[in-house]
């Protein structure tokens, strides 16, 4: 009995070392898990300044080249535009419709302004009829005579690219016979106090009525350009498809914070001026050194600029 206890007892040692040694070779790891991949919530986006003074992410435009200047750089004092650096200056102006009444405009450019972007006409948002701008020829000529720059816009509520064409007719045919040496712009804004025939029209539509606008303007000879402002410049329009154009932005405050190149500011929506007995608004034209690089745009792949890619 003891000598059969010892066998027994021996096999299980045996056993035992076969097990953990396995003669020799160590026991396979437990493989590791591979590690989950970061996802960017914010690819395809750029974080912009909002209007409140904090920031927002939106979706990036890679073919517009951003603004490139610190927005602190520029300032509003009595209502004036500056700007502290030397790759642009500025030129003041205003914007006007009917709105503003009979205007003296001698006395608008004894205060300084030096242009003024004039609505020419609109088109209803209830029944869609086209309107010409009832003080339109008043104010371009008053303007002309009083020696200022002069530029048009037409207020849009085109719901298809027809009438998008419609209105850059109308436009061209309001305008003919008139010294217009600054943009024509095309004006399509939302309507908030009523409801309007343009309600749900999509982003997309809109961007192919502003293109068609502007192509039939700038094939009349004219340069093209959109008015716009920063929601509907974030969130309607689709921006990639407006490079070449000149953009006017509507971003009222003592600095402009739109993350793209523009070429017109319009920083005040209640200002009061010699010659307009209601409020206006008040627009700066920027005028760029040519020697001034534009930061580079990034890489596709999120790489640093090639120097190829400057400007």
């Amino acid at each position: 009995m003891k000598r059969h206890s010892f066998l027994i007892a021996v096999l299980a040692l045996l056993l035992t070392a076969l097990l953990a040694g396995c003669l020799g070779q160590e026991p396979e790891p437990t493989p590791t898990p591979a590690p989950t991949p970061t996802v960017d919530p914010h690819a395809g986006e750029v974080e912009v300044l909002n209007p409140s003074g904090g920031t927002m992410w939106v979706q990036e435009a890679p073919s517009l080249t951003p603004f490139g200047r610190t927005a602190t750089d520029f300032n509003v004092t009595d209502q004036i535009p500056s700007y502290a650096k030397a790759d642009l200056t500025m030129r003041r102006g205003i914007d006007v419709s009917d709105h503003q009444k009979q205007i003296d405009w001698q006395q608008v450019a004894d205060y300084g302004i030096e242009f003024a972007i004039i609505r020419c006409g609109y088109r209803s948002y209830g029944e869609g009829l086209l309107n010409e701008d009832s003080r339109f020829r008043e104010n371009i000529q008053g303007a002309l005579d009083a020696g200022l720059e002069v530029g048009v816009y037409f207020f849009s509520q085109a719901v298809n690219i027809v009438e998008a064409a419609e209105e850059a007719l109308f436009t061209l045919d309001l305008i003919e016979g008139y010294d217009v040496t600054l943009p024509v712009f095309f004006d399509w804004e939302t309507i908030d106090v009523a409801a309007a025939r343009t309600d749900g029209v999509p982003g997309e539509v809109t961007t192919e009525c502003c293109l068609e606008f502007c192509r039939l303007i700038d094939a009349a000879g004219y340069e093209a350009g959109v008015y716009t402002y920063l929601n509907f410049a974030y969130y309607r329009y689709e921006l990639d498809a407006l490079e070449g154009l000149t953009i006017w932005m509507g971003d009222p405050g003592t600095k402009p914070i739109f993350y793209y190149d523009h070429d017109f500011w319009q920083y005040s929506f209640t200002a009061r001026i010699p010659g307009i007995e209601v409020d206006v608004d008040l627009d700066a034209m920027y005028l760029k050194d040519p020697g001034y690089v534009p930061p580079a745009k990034p890489n596709p792949d999120g790489s640093a600029p090639t120097p190829e890619a400057v400007g």
